[in-house]
């Protein structure tokens, strides 16, 4: 990057740059978190004297095989925004969740359909050892979470870009970001990427990838991680007693499926109707032409008719602004800092804590105190 763009993002003039480089400038904390959020790093990579190791989020651009330009800067982000949490929860003294995802070993799929058996195989043994039974999964990325995976959203990033990311790292340990879009209202995308990513996290197949949904996949580990989201957010079994108990469901197939019925299930199950209707195909309980029927209806329209109100399905990205406003609370870190990592300025900061009733612990003996309040 050049002096001049770096300032712009500092809000100095280009020669303020040029004298920090030179060690004739010293530099403020909240400069320091700027860098470091620009350069997605830690803060501690930027004051260690130690050569830092190769940054994930330029490992990750490295694999992108999209028509566009690498999604560097939303990598960079969400690289940044979990190395933040890493360091807040340092500062706060608050442990980590220990990683408890299950490692499973699997053989390198040779077919397509054995990558979907191993899918599927895999997706039964996750559910049986969370005692999910066959009911709807109501957030993967809440499972994730709870055993130890960094999660979050990955911003900034167009609708024809990738779905998610993956990878793991010796200080943060796995992380998945998923890409949340302005399209996505009922969370079926995002929900399926997450469950996508989660067959990697613990079959460890590869250490870093970035996620692309497409209806027709030749990576067979990624035809594997398709099959193991389909079935884990949709077992065969749950379907069948679904529609069964919607009276849908005759022998071994569902002859008929109205708008409603499809959004109803897509509500049920979590899931986009691209997945669902998918998944159905697949497991032979829907014939093409009715799936090919239900493929452009409205969506939003049927579900508004029908008083469907999605789940809410944004568990993602309430981490880092937690402890944000808990350090800020604590006055470990300037308002400025919180407001950054809360993705807001500093006005709407201070109005969101009025409207949270949060306010600073007041301690005449801390000298951190006055600094971060008195931004």
């Amino acid at each position: 990057m050049t002096q001049a763009s770096v300032a712009a993002e500092l809000g100095l003039h280009r020669p303020a740059v040029s004298e920090m480089e030179a060690g004739r400038r010293g530099i403020t904390a909240e400069e320091l978190y700027r860098l470091a959020t620009l350069y997605g790093v830690a803060v501690s990579e930027i004051l260690s004297e130690s050569v830092p190791a190769d940054d994930a989020a330029d490992l990750l651009a490295l694999r992108y095989v999209g028509g566009a330009a690498p999604p560097v800067v939303a990598l960079r982000r969400f690289v940044a925004e979990r190395r933040a949490e890493f360091e807040l929860e340092a500062m706060l003294d608050l442990p980590h969740p220990p990683l408890s995802a299950i490692r499973r070993d699997a053989p390198s799929p040779r077919t397509i359909k054995d990558a979907g058996n191993q899918g599927e195989n895999l997706a039964r043994l996750e559910r049986r050892q969370l005692d999910l039974g066959t009911g709807p999964v109501a957030s993967v990325l809440h499972i994730l979470a709870r055993q130890g995976v960094r999660i979050g959203p990955l911003r900034a990033l167009p609708t024809d870009q990738i779905d998610g990311v993956y990878f793991e790292s010796s200080d943060l340990g796995p992380c998945v970001g998923v890409n949340w879009r302005d399209g996505d209202w009922t969370g079926g995308r995002a929900a399926f990427t997450a469950a996508h990513e989660y067959a990697h996290v613990i079959l460890r197949d590869r250490t870093k990838e970035l996620f692309q949904l497409v209806p027709v996949e030749r990576d067979l580990q990624e035809v594997r991680a398709n099959a193991f989201a389909a079935a884990f957010l949709m077992p065969e079994e749950g379907l069948r007693q679904y529609f069964a108990g919607k009276g849908l469901l005759r022998g071994q197939a569902l002859p008929h499926l109205a708008p409603g019925d499809v959004v109803r299930a897509m509500d049920f199950f979590g899931v986009s109707r691209t997945a669902l209707l998918y998944r159905l195909r697949n497991l032979a309980l829907l014939e093409q032409s009715v799936a090919a029927a239900l493929a452009d209806f409205s969506v939003a329209a049927v579900a508004l008719a029908a008083g469907i109100a999605f789940r809410e399905r944004q568990y993602i990205g309430t981490r880092l602004p937690e402890l944000a406003i808990h350090a800020w609370r604590t006055g470990l870190i300037t308002a400025g800092r919180a407001a950054d990592l809360c993705g807001i300025d500093l006005a709407e900061f201070r109005t969101l804590m009025e409207q949270l009733g949060e306010r600073q612990e007041a301690d005449e003996d801390d000298p951190l105190l006055g600094a971060a309040a008195g931004e």
